[in-house]
């Protein structure tokens, strides 16, 4: 019991240490931006353009106090999931064309093949998947194609989003997962946030009993999904 006492308070410790540290820059920036505007008098249109930057700055704040609070949920099991049947192929042929506009900018291109359905919540499934996909689409170099397969396999589905790396990715790939990782070499694969997107999907993924890995192939990175069907 000891043991687990120490393990939360050092998660704790651990949480509230990140959540300082990934504070400071954006508070930071706000009072430079609110001290800059009242050292002397400006004209209307300075104002606005100060006002504009610290809105930007303030929305920040909000996505990542909203994902902290998701992952101390998260953590603690409190995540209440509205499950149903998910026909996975569905959602992500939906998320394709949702991002294809953006592939299509730069030569890539997005393939699904597959099926498969699972017990989920099809809202946070979606988010999951579509941080996995933003990341590949966004971090991959131009005229490439990201690769999404979809397999049975007796009580789960498999999927499997390949794209070809921009840049080299760490030696430990477990840490992409990790709150607010940010390794230079691995920072392209968390958009979501302030490099907590990777956190979130992976406890997505967990909240559903699933896995969530990645692997390297070559040239290329394998993010492996696996869901259970019931």
């Amino acid at each position: 019991m000891f043991d687990r006492l120490e393990g939360a308070f050092r998660k704790l410790s651990d949480f509230s240490s990140d959540i300082a540290h990934e504070l400071r820059t954006p508070v930071s920036n706000l009072m430079m931006q609110t001290q800059f505007a009242l050292a002397k008098e400006r004209d209307v249109s300075h104002y606005r353009e100060i006002l504009f930057a610290n809105l930007e700055e303030l929305k920040r704040l909000s996505r990542m106090t909203s994902d902290m609070l998701f992952l101390a949920r998260s953590e603690h099991g409190l995540l209440r999931l509205d499950k149903h049947d998910v026909d996975l192929a569905a959602e992500l042929n939906e998320l394709r064309e949702l991002f294809e506009p953006l592939a299509d900018e730069t030569g890539k291109t997005i393939t699904v093949e597959g099926e498969g359905v699972v017990a989920g919540d099809s809202d946070m499934l979606r988010r999951a998947f579509s941080n996995l996909l933003s990341n590949a689409i966004k971090y991959s170099p131009d005229n490439t194609c990201t690769a999404i397969h979809l397999e049975r396999d007796s009580d789960c589905v498999n999927v499997m989003i390949t794209n070809t790396m921009s840049g080299q990715v760490p030696a430990n790939l477990e840490r992409l997962f990790d709150r607010f990782y940010r390794a230079d070499s691995s920072r392209f694969y968390n958009t979501e946030g302030a490099g907590l997107g990777l956190s979130i999907t992976r406890s997505i993924i967990h909240a559903h009993g699933g896995e969530l890995s990645a692997e390297q192939q070559g040239r290329e990175i394998v993010f492996k999904v696996r869901l259970l069907m019931d």
